[in-house]
């Protein structure tokens, strides 16, 4: 809030050129004013540096609205005064030239800084990899609208932008187009006018939907098959063996475990590649992920098999699955792997099966299904939350009710693998 200034002086007099030039400056801290005897609610208001600004004053509903129409020399009296007769003529309508004002440049607002403006909203909610995500597409695919205000932003431009992205990715034109989305939502519940209302009330993508232009967007379903277990985890666990250098060595083997551990948990790479010994339960045999995609946070238990990888792993360090050092002198104290692509690369190789460390993820829902496990069990097990299904709202599994699942998934890949 600006420092208040109290009125040292206070005059109705007849606005002049020469009167102006005269008038000496306030006294410290504060400010002498003139009304002008011509035009009610136009003022002079000059400070102790001597600065002259016309204001006008107008009192609506027992509170006074100031709005600075300029400052002497800059504009003359007389154009002061029509300034001051037009927002007098506002005011008298009903209108607030401040708040007008205000309002158009809400409308000015451009798509950088709406982008801005949501990204600092979502605050923590927003995970880092999801803002990196959200950054990088906005910078390859909405950089050239970034100036542009988007009230601006029509849906004939929307429409065409998607039909180019499409060219080269059906897919990408979809992520671009749902972020532009949820950004022109953003602006229309948080800007609003005097009165509450929202400034913008239509999103132009919606022309997306109107006209049927989304693509189709087919669902991964890449798993290792059951045939190919067996080679995977021979190629997996080789790993080690293809390094000569001690830390590249060590590395290898964070590698192989954190593989192994996502398709023996169906977790995803980052909360198991982030997984801290904090998460760790020895005595009951469990982990705990509060940092979840959903998130919820996400227990399980640990399998013989998983306990083996966890103590094949202890550290002094932090995190389970230890990061390098930049140079890659030695693994980390504090820091989690980062993603291996390397690795998963080697072991494509070695293999000559082609996967990613989601398809682990995928690989054990598939098994899992096979199983038949049971539904709410195995939403337990991979912390799915179906907002459709109410009934699994009120069933909390116990811990020592997973067991017996986990144990039956484990013990089959590790059939599979012998």
């Amino acid at each position: 809030m600006g420092k208040k200034w109290q009125i040292s002086e206070e005059k109705v007099a007849n606005l002049s050129v020469r009167m102006l030039d005269k008038l000496p400056n306030s006294p410290e801290g504060k400010r002498d004013v003139y009304h002008d005897d011509k035009v009610k609610g136009l003022s002079v208001r000059i400070t102790n540096k001597g600065i002259k600004s016309f204001i006008v004053r107008k009192k609506k509903n027992g509170k006074d609205s100031l709005t600075t129409v300029g400052h002497y020399p800059a504009i003359t009296i007389e154009q002061a005064r029509a300034k001051a007769r037009t927002l007098l003529s506002l005011f008298d309508s009903g209108i607030n030239p401040k708040q007008q004002e205000q309002e158009q440049q809400a409308k000015q607002t451009t798509l950088y800084q709406v982008f801005l403006d949501y990204i600092r909203s979502r605050g923590t909610n927003l995970k880092d990899n999801t803002k990196k995500g959200y950054t990088s597409t906005f910078n390859n695919y909405l950089k050239d609208w970034g100036e542009i205000p988007i009230a601006s932003i029509t849906r004939d431009m929307v429409e065409k932008k998607h039909r180019v992205i499409t060219q080269r990715s059906p897919t990408r034109a979809n992520t671009v187009m749902r972020q532009l989305r949820a950004y022109i939502n953003y602006a229309m519940g948080e800007y609003e006018d005097a009165s509450g209302n929202p400034i913008f009330i239509h999103n132009p993508v919606s022309r997306l939907s109107h006209i049927k232009a989304w693509n189709r967007e087919k669902r991964k379903q890449t798993i290792i098959k059951t045939y190919d277990l067996k080679k995977w985890y021979d190629s997996v666990m080789e790993l080690p063996q293809h390094q000569y250098k001690d830390v590249y060595i060590e590395s290898s083997k964070v590698c192989r475990d954190l593989f192994l551990f996502i398709l023996f948990t169906g977790l995803r790479r980052r909360e198991a590649s982030h997984l801290m010994w904090s998460n760790i339960d020895f005595k009951d045999h469990s982990l705990t992920i509060e940092d979840t995609k959903n998130h919820e946070p996400h227990s399980l238990p640990l399998t013989p098999f998983l306990l083996e990888i966890l103590e094949r792993r202890k550290s002094d360090g932090l995190y389970v699955f230890q990061g390098s050092t930049p140079n890659f002198q030695s693994l980390t104290l504090d820091t989690p792997l980062n993603e291996p692509k390397n690795q998963v690369k080697r072991v494509r190789k070695i293999s000559s099966i082609y996967f990613n460390l989601h398809d682990l993820r995928r690989t054990f829902i598939t098994i899992a299904e096979s199983l038949d496990i049971n539904t709410y069990a195995l939403k337990q097990l991979l912390n799915h939350k179906d907002q459709r299904d109410v009934t699994s709202g009120y069933i909390i599994t116990d811990m020592e009710r997973l067991r017996e699942p986990m144990n039956k998934i484990t013990d089959y890949i590790l059939e599979q693998v012998k």
